[in-house]
């Protein structure tokens, strides 16, 4: 190619690429929502590739897809009519219930300070757990308005949610499709490599995801059970918390429980024993037979790794960081081991 007419490529390359950036940032808004959408389908179909690649055994693809897509609906309409009507009650009821909640610790608190300047210690105990107690009364006199926002939001764009479980069956249907011409994006000088990357990638991950959204489900279940049968108030909601929190390795199964441990300890004292044992059981059930079977040793990364990875996800991004930070450490690894091997080989 002549100087002149690379020159000119060039050019428009730029201004058309100018142009480009020009316009996403004009139309972030509009677009974001659409990123959002595809990005949750992508998700989504990503979660159900094992399952799927299970029933093509047996059914044709487009079949197997169906079935599992007319399962899902059938399960999301029966926790709809069932589980999210009194989940939001006792998610307003608990929040009616935080300001008695936010007293009683004060109370405590100013019982701590007593005894510390009774013993001749001299520490401002009642101020920091005072001035802690007040960001997370902020935080949690917030929490229904959110979810019920959250609802309303997700209502008022029903078309987008519908985009999502079609996009969705379009990803896992033609998946061999996406991952050839994503293939082709890749410089045939670093193909190999690259591939054999995202594939130990999508090996480890996978496994990851799945175990921890089945052993979350698992454990958010029996915890509910167990706090219905000892009738701890807001059993729904607490049971949800811990299977939630249960995501988070090591600290998560604690975390969760706090929340049960505080409601006995304020609202019903003569229940703080039961919600302990429930607690024990659980996660003896969760550490002795849930984790091992569905999970094994597939993160194969030393609790210290984890543990440092848990607290600088936590520092920076809070809950939602650690929700993240081992998957996100067994990327880096993967990523650092490969660029090591192609140093090495060269």
């Amino acid at each position: 190619m002549k100087p002149y007419k690379r020159l000119v490529a060039i050019s428009l390359f730029v201004f058309f690429l100018f142009l480009f950036v020009y316009f996403i940032i004009l139309n972030w808004l509009k677009l974001s929502g659409m990123f959002k959408i595809i990005l949750y389908a992508v998700a989504f179909s990503y979660i159900l590739v094992p399952i799927t690649e299970r029933l093509e055994r047996f059914l044709p693809g487009t079949a197997a897809i169906l079935l599992i897509f007319a399962g899902l609906f059938i399960v999301i309409c029966l926790v709809g009519l069932l589980l999210i009507p009194p989940f939001i009650q006792q998610v307003a009821s608990l929040n009616a219930y935080i300001p008695e909640v936010i007293s009683e610790l004060k109370e405590f608190s100013r019982g701590i300070q007593s005894g510390l300047q009774k013993a001749g210690i001299r520490y401002a105990v009642q101020q920091t757990i005072e001035e802690g107690i007040e960001v997370v009364q902020q935080r949690l006199l917030k929490l229904t308005p959110n979810i019920i926002e959250g609802f309303m939001d997700k209502a008022a764009n029903i078309p987008g949610l519908f985009l999502i479980p079609i996009l969705s069956f379009y990803f896992l249907r033609d998946r061999k499709y996406f991952k050839k011409a994503l293939t082709r994006l890749i410089p045939f000088k670093y193909r190999k490599n690259i591939t054999r990357t995202f594939s130990e990638i999508n090996h480890i991950l996978n496994r990851f995801i799945r175990s921890q959204i089945i052993t979350a489900v698992v454990i958010g279940i029996f915890s509910t059970i167990g706090f219905l049968i000892i009738q701890l108030p807001y059993a729904l909601v607490l049971g949800v918390i811990s299977g939630v929190f249960e995501i988070i390795p090591y600290f998560g199964p604690w975390l969760g429980a706090i929340p049960a441990v505080l409601i006995a300890i304020i609202n019903a004292p003569n229940k703080i024993i039961w919600t302990v044992i429930v607690v024990i059981i659980v996660q003896q059930l969760e550490g002795s037979f849930i984790t091992p079977k569905i999970m094994g040793d597939h993160v194969g990364l030393h609790p210290v790794y984890i543990i440092v990875s848990l607290w600088i996800g936590g520092m920076f991004f809070g809950i939602l960081g650690m929700f993240f930070a081992v998957p996100a450490v067994l990327i880096i690894r993967v990523i650092i081991r490969n660029i090591y091997l192609s140093i090495a080989s060269i």
